[in-house]
């Protein structure tokens, strides 16, 4: 699984790192970023997109071939 981020969308509200602490945080413009390259727990990782009052995470199921690459 990638994790996108819409940057113009996010607002900064925190929700990812309560629901993936290990995953994201907030840079310096109170941005989401990606702390751990996407490999933190699954359902907390999709716990936080569910989550983000801006819909600004989206999850890209990897394909087969990306996983075996």
């Amino acid at each position: 699984m990638r994790i996108q981020i819409d940057r113009e969308r996010c607002m900064g509200s925190g929700s990812c790192q309560f629901h993936a602490p290990d995953t994201f945080d907030l840079d310096a413009d109170c941005k989401a970023i990606v702390v751990d390259d996407g490999t933190g727990d699954d359902q907390a990782i999709r716990n936080a997109a569910e989550n983000c009052p801006t819909h600004a995470i989206v999850l890209v199921e990897a394909t087969e071939t990306e996983s075996t690459n």
